[in-house]
């Protein structure tokens, strides 16, 4: 469900959805992910031109029965679209030999963030700034063989970024900046403080 008044930058409203991705058993795979993600916004002036706005993107998946969960299907956390300040899904569950990120079976993030009017810039339609504070990790079902990694959930593991954010809408799509510091980084934790991304970051 949709009830945004923008596609692109909205100032009010709400929007829903669920993905279901599944393989039934009986073939080569057998698994399910459930995706939510929620986004809410809230006016603070009569203008629109400060906004509360209120994002999470979170999801669960395992395997049926005694089948294994394929590992390329994991959800990872860090950047634009979970946890800015992070470097690009580099939170969340890494190989104890390799380093290598993992990923897990349990997303958790979400967002505040304050949007207000652009000073200097007539264009309002086309630019947004805001403030962000941001939280979210990834845990999984199986820690063996892993290092960064929470079987269950543990909100002392949860990752905490805060920043400034600025996004234009160009003639090709939205270009989003995000000025992220990481409040929280552990050992091992790959930190960024300047990202960008072209297209939806949500």
């Amino acid at each position: 469900a949709n009830y945004l008044n923008s596609g692109f930058f909205p100032t009010a409203g709400h929007s829903h959805s669920v993905n279901l991705d599944m393989a039934v058993p009986g073939g080569d795979l057998s698994y399910y992910q459930l995706v939510y993600t929620g986004r809410y916004y809230q006016p603070l002036n009569r203008d629109q031109t400060w906004v509360l706005g209120l994002k999470t993107r979170s999801g669960y998946a395992d395997a049926f029965g005694s089948d294994a969960y394929p590992f390329y299907k994991n959800f990872f956390a860090g950047g634009l679209r979970t946890v800015r300040g992070y470097v690009n899904n580099s939170l969340g569950p890494r190989d104890a030999i390799t380093n290598d990120i993992i990923g897990g079976n349990l997303l958790l993030s979400g967002t505040a963030e304050l949007i207000f009017p652009m000073p200097f810039i007539d264009d309002k339609e086309s630019w947004r700034t805001s403030v962000f504070f941001d939280a979210g990790n990834v845990y999984a079902a199986d820690c063996a063989g892993l290092v960064n990694c929470t079987e269950n959930v543990d909100l002392g593991e949860i990752r905490a970024s805060a920043g400034f954010a600025l996004s234009w809408l160009t003639a090709i799509g939205p270009l989003s900046f995000s000025f992220g510091q990481a409040l929280n980084n552990k050992t091992g934790d790959e930190t960024e403080i300047l990202q960008f991304a072209l297209g939806r970051t949500f």
